[in-house]
């Protein structure tokens, strides 16, 4: 079991770290419509909404490809971990008030409407990052 610890570690640094990047892409590319998306759940200012739109995507592409080739895997994971954390809270809080809206999580590329499966999806990720 302990010669497979190495290997379970690659596949889940390359999958959250993947999915990471793929999320990062197109909100990278068109930054409005995650703007969008961030101004629906209602949580943020809109000086707030903005300055998250331009920063948020470089810290998931960044730590999405530190993830990748495994530099810093502990702080990265922590992260990444701490960005599920406060994107899953957003999405639980919009699920609870019943709002019928696209979770951001890929930009313009669409992605899925906020719902209870997409809070299991992301806690499973943050349980993820733990075991890095």
């Amino acid at each position: 079991m302990n010669a497979l610890l190495p290997w379970i570690g690659l596949a889940l640094r390359a999958y959250v770290g993947g999915y990471f990047i793929l999320a990062a892409v197109p909100k990278i590319v068109e930054p409005l419509p995650f703007a969008t998306s961030i101004a629906h759940y209602g949580i943020l200012p809109s000086w707030a909404v903005n300055a998250s739109a331009l920063v948020l995507p470089w810290l998931e592409i960044v730590c999405g490809i530190l993830l990748v080739i495994g530099h810093r895997v502990r702080l990265n994971a922590l992260l990444t971990g701490l960005m599920l954390l406060i994107f899953t809270a957003a999405v639980a809080y919009a699920v609870v008030l019943g709002l019928k809206i696209d979770c951001g999580c890929f930009g313009s590329q669409g992605g899925d409407e906020v719902s209870w499966w997409k809070v299991g999806k992301n806690t499973l990720m943050m349980l993820m990052c733990v075991f890095l």
